[in-house]
């Protein structure tokens, strides 16, 4: 077998794993418009901030693809351009043409910013912030800026458009750089997808306490430019107020990195459709990741879920398949979030976490101890979702209730007020759960 891998992240090197778990022999190519080995996409804020070097935040070292005989197709031109099913090759940006018998598109998630009123299509300091290149860029320029604004006796300012995973991340780490960071969020709080209005409030008063000072209900409505036409040197709120501004990062959202198969005729909703094996509806052609549509097993509803694990569990299964084995499946998942914000506050939600206003099927119970924050969510005899912020013990067991659906009858309500332990479950599922836990532990 011939196998091509669009992408080298985490779903791309679990395909690579999955594919040789069954085929030992068969050639890898992987091909990435980025230079760099794999590295952890959640680090680099880290190299913002100051406290991880660049050189460590790789989860594959050049050994792995060595060992796995993997032939890296990596760098500027090397981005997948065209894929053409009936030919099975891909041609690259520069012209490169590669065949192949099984295909994965593990190509991820693109940035998505919404048209805004005056904002210059190459601004020599407006940043998105989802690769280690805008990461180590933000930080170059930052870094000027500041020096150049210090000489003058002036304050450095930056403002970031959008309160989510990667907004909040990005001015944590800008804050170590900068006198004053606004976040806007057009939602109703920070973090909205990840926590409820309670929890979100602890965080807000965090950043605040760290200079960040996070804006929800309000985003930027008009963007000003200096002399030059490029240079942004403020935004126009949506509010009616201003903010002076030497360097905007958006960080709205993201999108399925799929124009390629979509272009060749791959089946779409709000992501890549795939059967149980991660092929899409193309012959020979798969994908895995960010980019694919994901059954919410808690919710019924199919969407992308851009997380690390996810992505992982995809790209496994995706590569097991490619390689001829079909005994394992992938039926969806839920959410599970982990993050954690100046070294004092550690978040972890998982599932539903603000259930239906209108469903009174669900109960919910809250526990506040000063900046420790629990909620549960339950239905029907079965847990859906927790946040547990300043609480971190037992997320992975937690997680484990709700993805067995475990029945909360056969536990005792303590669970909720401590944290859970593995006796805590009943019998017949603890084998399971300590079996699970030692695949991962395996596989990782």
């Amino acid at each position: 077998m011939d196998y091509l891998v669009l992408g080298n992240s985490a779903a791309a090197c679990a395909t690579v794993d999955g594919i040789r778990t069954q085929d030992k022999e068969g050639t890898i190519t992987m091909v990435s418009p980025e230079p760099y080995d794999a590295y952890g996409t959640p680090l680099i804020s880290y190299i913002l901030k100051g406290s991880v070097d660049a050189d460590n935040v790789f989860i594959r070292k050049p050994e792995w693809y060595e060992n796995n005989g993997v032939v890296k197709v990596f760098g500027e031109g090397k981005g997948a351009a065209k894929i053409d099913p009936k030919g099975q090759t891909v041609t690259l940006e520069d012209g490169t043409e590669l065949s192949y018998d099984k295909l994965c598109v593990a190509t991820g998630s693109v940035p998505f910013t919404p048209p805004i009123e005056g904002m210059p299509e190459d601004a020599p300091n407006r940043f998105t912030f989802l690769t280690m290149d805008a990461a180590l860029s933000v930080k170059e320029h930052i870094d000027q800026i500041a020096a150049d604004k210090a000489a003058k006796g002036e304050p450095t300012r930056a403002v970031v458009i959008g309160g989510g995973l990667i907004g909040a991340k990005a001015a944590e780490g800008l804050c170590y750089h900068c006198d004053e960071v606004t976040v806007l969020e057009l939602g109703p709080r920070i973090l909205q997808a990840v926590l409820d209005d309670d929890a979100s409030a602890i965080l807000t008063n965090l950043l605040r306490e760290h200079g960040i000072t996070p804006m929800s209900g309000v985003t930027a409505s008009k963007i000003r430019v200096a002399d030059d036409g490029q240079t942004i040197i403020g935004c126009e709120l949506t509010n009616g107020d201003y903010l002076d501004c030497d360097l905007l990062v958006t960080a709205v959202g993201v999108r399925p990195n799929s124009s390629l198969l979509v272009e060749a005729g791959a089946e779409e909703g709000r992501g890549i459709i795939c059967d149980e094996y991660m092929q899409t509806s193309l012959p020979n052609i798969y994908a895995a990741g960010d980019l694919t549509s994901v059954h919410n097993v808690l919710t019924g509803a199919d969407a992308p879920l851009a997380l690390w694990p996810n992505a992982n569990e995809q790209g496994r299964v995706a590569g097991m398949a490619m390689a001829g084995y079909t005994d394992l499946t992938y039926d969806g998942s839920f959410a599970v979030n982990a993050v954690g914000f100046f070294d004092e506050m550690d978040i972890l939600t998982c599932g539903v976490i603000n259930p239906p206003e209108d469903d009174d099927s669900y109960e919910v119970r809250i526990e506040t101890d000063g900046e420790v924050y629990t909620k549960f969510v339950t239905k029907e005899d079965a847990l859906q979702g927790y946040i547990l912020m300043n609480r971190p013990q037992g997320a992975g067991i937690y997680t484990n209730v709700v993805r067995q659906g475990i029945p909360l009858s056969k536990m005792t309500d303590e669970i909720f007020t401590r944290p859970i332990e593995e006796l805590d479950m009943p019998k017949e599922y603890r084998a399971a759960h300590m079996r699970k836990g030692y695949v991962e532990r395996s596989a990782s």
